[in-house]
């Protein structure tokens, strides 16, 4: 089963059925987006901890991809301060050529494998080598949102569907951001995004809870009470609105960061109905939940949104 997530400029996918080993899907994809520009030199990659977690796999496995990128001159570390891209080995013409050709041999025979024509196999060609027109000319894009875990949760989703690169930001840091081509923005944030970066072109997000999460929610009564899980304080009073508005939830919120005493949210934790979390605190609160019901506080771009978004953007 594939599992996709969006990892800064590209869009992950590990094939857990595949004979090849996660590692090496790692090392393979991540050595793509850094052949492809996609990270520019100097750049900081997402830290082993929280790639695996967003992935699903250990630390240790990240490390390992990480570091054989290291050897390979793709990646540089700086004790205690992680992986950044580095300047790209050169290489000879005849060994761009050599290597190049076995890649592009690889791939022809898996297609052809698949049963595809001669022209099918063209245009998929044609299509892939649309991402890498103008090479030179990239944009910054960034996406804001009131607080850090929407701007990230949103930001990896728009990297993945725009497949260029998306950086999040709250609406306190979009000072830092005046260079940005685009400020893509939850809609509530829309106003205080473009008074904040007036030079970029700002485009509004709609963005919505998931049906499922809403949904569950919304079937709780005035006396129940729902433990409302996230990373950073500052995302408490926003989602709780939420669960006011989107889900007519009148009950009671009883919120706690996940750096919290683990005594102290253990005890939150017996004494609901519900416990509703966010994507960044998946890992870290699973082993607590035991059999307590729990569904987790996801974000999603809408259809319609996406559709805006690329006509605006170009993509």
């Amino acid at each position: 089963m594939l599992r996709p997530v969006d990892l800064h400029a590209c869009l992950i996918e590990l094939d857990r059925t595949a004979a090849i080993p996660i590692t090496e899907q790692l090392v393979e994809q991540l050595r793509y987006h850094l052949a492809a520009g996609r990270y520019r030199t100097g750049e900081r990659l997402t830290s082993t901890r929280k790639l695996a977690d967003q992935l699903g796999v250990s630390f240790h496995t990240v490390r390992k991809a990480y570091q054989r990128l290291e050897k390979e001159g793709l990646l540089s570390s700086k004790r205690g301060g992680g992986f950044y891209a580095a300047e790209p080995p050169a290489l000879s013409s005849s060994e761009r050529r050599e290597r190049g050709a076995a890649i592009v041999q690889d791939a022809l025979q898996r297609l052809v494998s698949l049963g595809l024509s001669d022209e099918e196999t063209e245009y998929l060609f044609g299509e892939q080598l649309q991402f890498f027109e103008s090479p030179g000319v990239r944009r910054k894009l960034v996406f804001a949102a009131s607080f850090r875990e929407r701007a990230e949760e949103i930001a990896e989703q728009l990297t993945g569907l725009l497949q260029e690169r998306v950086e999040p930001a709250t609406l306190n840091e979009l000072g830092r951001h005046e260079d940005a081509d685009v400020i893509l923005a939850s809609l509530p944030d829309f106003q205080p995004a473009m008074q904040a970066v007036p030079d970029a072109e700002t485009v509004g997000v709609a963005v919505t809870p998931t049906y499922a999460a809403v949904e569950r929610v919304a079937h709780l009564g005035t006396a129940d009470a729902v433990a409302l899980i996230t990373r950073g304080s500052d995302a408490i009073e926003p989602l709780s609105g939420e669960l006011r508005t989107l889900a007519g939830f009148s009950g009671h919120i009883l919120a706690l960061t996940i750096e919290g005493e683990q005594r102290r949210l253990e005890s939150l934790l017996r004494q609901v109905d519900l416990v509703l979390y966010t994507p960044r605190v998946r890992r870290r609160l699973r082993p607590l939940l035991d059999d307590h019901p729990a569904v987790e506080w996801a974000s999603r771009v809408t259809a319609e949104a996406l559709v805006h978004i690329r006509k605006s953007v170009g993509r």
